[in-house]
């Protein structure tokens, strides 16, 4: 039997956006997307929740999306925890 999991992102899914300021500079937050996307070449293709098994986070359990965020002003990085929405 296939499972799917209930939850999505919804900043990857485009029914949110992400806003926030940089806490060093103050200027808007960039979202680089899912870090899943730089781990590498295949990255994006493979199953979302066999990467989040597997990538040392609670993302699975927590329902979680990690994001990669960035100002493009001071080059700040961090990586973001987007809560999931069941549906």
């Amino acid at each position: 039997m296939l499972h799917t999991n209930p939850y999505a992102c919804p900043v990857c899914n485009g029914f949110t956006s992400y806003t926030a300021y940089c806490p060093k500079c103050s200027h808007i937050l960039q979202d680089g997307g899912r870090i899943f996307d730089y781990f590498a070449d295949y990255s994006p293709y493979r199953p979302i929740d066999d990467l989040k098994m597997t990538d040392g986070l609670l993302d699975y359990q927590n329902h979680t999306c990690p994001h990669q965020i960035y100002c493009e002003h001071c080059g700040y990085r961090e990586v973001t925890l987007m809560q999931e929405s069941h549906y």
